[in-house]
């Protein structure tokens, strides 16, 4: 074995570990999801990361995203469901638990003629995808991990990488059952944050601040620095009319913002 190679499987290894240390005693899925973040982030990195649960036959999902996606971004996604290359793939395919880049399955320059890579991916500002599928997906229904990217695509070790973390990422699949698919539940958020006058990103830290993620934790996940998630916080309070964390979010579930 060559010392790459063996550099590629120290990286994997270590990967794999930094995941299962992050995740050790974490008290819920949202925290959970919150370390899974960071740790892709750090060990492939992507301009998006998120998770999504997928209903094709009933053509709605769940997104949670960093960045966090607004209502008419996830509304566009949903228009292209079908024609996303991964989850087309996924959904003949559900046997296959193996992550895949949206190159592995279709050549680039027929991507970029696409539809799909034209009034969705172009539309958000991403070119590339790889994709870690969750267990249990069927034809019609499946959830999983995936980043987007704007500029180089995923590399071979990017995708090892993935494919080490994926016994990781089951053990949190069956500690911390995926929600269903959103309905209008989403929409009505998007309206309620406008009534209060919040931006996406304060309602972001809100929603963090409501799964019990502290400011520094926030921060690390948001790749932004503790005194930015404070001024986010001082704005949200001086919005809501409150003094500290817990009036915050209790206003924020009275007022639908949760």
């Amino acid at each position: 074995m060559t010392g790459g190679r063996t550099a590629s499987v120290r990286a994997r290894g270590m990967a794999a570990e930094e995941l299962s240390y992050q995740l050790e005693g974490l008290p819920n899925r949202a925290q959970c999801i919150a370390a899974v973040w960071a740790c892709l982030q750090t060990a492939i990195g992507g301009d998006q990361l998120g998770w999504a649960g997928i209903d094709l036959s009933a053509r709605s999902s769940e997104y949670r995203t960093d960045p966090p996606v607004t209502v008419a971004e996830r509304d566009l996604a949903d228009q292209w469901l079908t024609e996303i290359p991964t989850i087309k793939h996924y959904s003949v395919h559900p046997e296959d638990a193996q992550p895949h880049r949206i190159s592995d399955l279709t050549p680039p320059r027929l991507w970029a003629s696409t539809p799909v890579y034209r009034e969705l991916f172009r539309e958000l500002g991403y070119r590339h995808q790889l994709v870690i599928p969750a267990a249990g997906r069927t034809h019609t229904q499946g959830s999983g991990w995936y980043l987007n990217r704007a500029g180089r695509d995923f590399s071979d070790g990017d995708l090892h990488v993935a494919r080490s973390l994926r016994p990781v990422l089951r053990v949190l699949e069956l500690a911390y059952p995926p929600p269903g698919p959103s309905g209008p539940g989403a929409d009505l958020r998007e309206e309620a944050r406008v009534r209060a006058g919040l931006t996406p990103r304060e309602l972001d830290v809100l929603s963090l601040l409501a799964d019990g993620l502290t400011a520094r934790q926030i921060a690390t996940l948001r790749r932004i620095s503790p005194r930015t998630v404070g001024k986010h916080l001082q704005h949200l309070y001086e919005k809501l009319n409150c003094h500290d964390r817990l009036q915050a979010v209790n206003k924020a579930r009275t007022q639908g913002l949760l």
